[in-house]
């Protein structure tokens, strides 16, 4: 349960530092995601392509990741939390472990306007000299989303180096500094980045407000989709599915039952890939 200041914190700024968030799970978590990123990525796991927010990214729902398939709502913590954060029912994206290469430039999470908090968790101690999450207060609300978005704008193209440097510096981004066992949960609209990072290991999980009118329900759609497309791939999707084994394993665990519902009616587990993985 989130203290009243943390949840109002969120509404206001966008974004809470949960300290301490993951005692007792950090390390078994960290142990979990380093392991699977290392086997599913074995032939190419030391390739560092810088290309965009660059990682290997791996869905963990699978058998071979309990620790973080019990995350998303047998442990209540965290379904709980978005659900005090964005005011009511929620549904979950897979959660990944995700091994982050670089840097990355200023964004949001999302440009299709669905409600949604996205935690993060990264496993080494973080600070604004090697790679901390840096937040812009506010960024979530739509009149400051939009003069960011025209800031942006007017500043691209960045060709150089120099160039992106000083463009990246130019944003008044909160550095989130954290160490193993904090959690960072922020709306996804938004606006971060990190800068000076090197191959740090995080795990994030993504909750979207159960959609309503049928609008929700396809910007809802489409994100998850979108999600499945950009992250999933490059590893052995037959050993490491999305919600497969998740799915399998719901009698043992009676609180996916209403979780699972949700995710039928809102359309999530018809999509392509839901069960096996791209």
């Amino acid at each position: 349960m989130l203290t009243t200041a943390q949840v109002d914190h969120f509404r206001t700024f966008g974004f809470t530092v949960l300290r301490g968030y993951l005692a007792g799970r950090a390390a078994a978590l960290r142990a979990e995601a380093g392991a699977a990123i290392r086997d599913a990525y074995a032939a190419s796991y030391d390739e560092r392509v810088i290309d965009g927010i660059s990682g290997h990214y791996l869905p963990m729902t699978s058998r071979l990741t309990p620790v973080s398939a019990s995350l998303v709502c047998d442990d209540p913590r965290f379904i709980d939390a978005a659900q005090q954060l964005l005011g009511g029912p929620v549904i979950p994206e897979c959660p990944e472990g995700v091994l982050f290469f670089a840097g990355a430039g200023w964004h949001t999470d999302d440009g299709i306007g669905v409600h949604g908090v996205k935690f993060a968790a990264y496993f080494d101690e973080l600070t604004a000299a090697n790679g901390a999450l840096r937040l812009v207060p506010g960024s979530h609300h739509p009149e400051q989303h939009a003069r960011l978005a025209a800031y942006r704008d007017r500043r691209m193209p960045v060709r150089t180096d120099a160039e992106a440097a000083v463009y990246q510096a130019s944003f008044p981004g909160c550095v989130a500094a954290t160490v193993p066992g904090d959690v960072i949960a922020f709306d996804l609209h938004t606006w971060h980045a990190s800068s000076g990072g090197r191959d740090r290991l995080a795990w994030t999980a993504v909750y979207q407000r159960h959609p309503e009118a049928e609008s929700e329900r396809e910007r809802t759609l489409r994100s998850v989709h979108d999600g499945f497309e950009q992250a999933f791939r490059g590893f052995d999707r037959g050993r490491y599915p999305t919600w497969r084994d998740w799915l399998a394993d719901a009698d043992a665990h009676p609180r996916r039952t209403a979780v699972i519902e949700r995710m039928r009616q809102a359309g999530v587990l018809d999509l392509p890939g839901a069960m096996e993985g791209w």
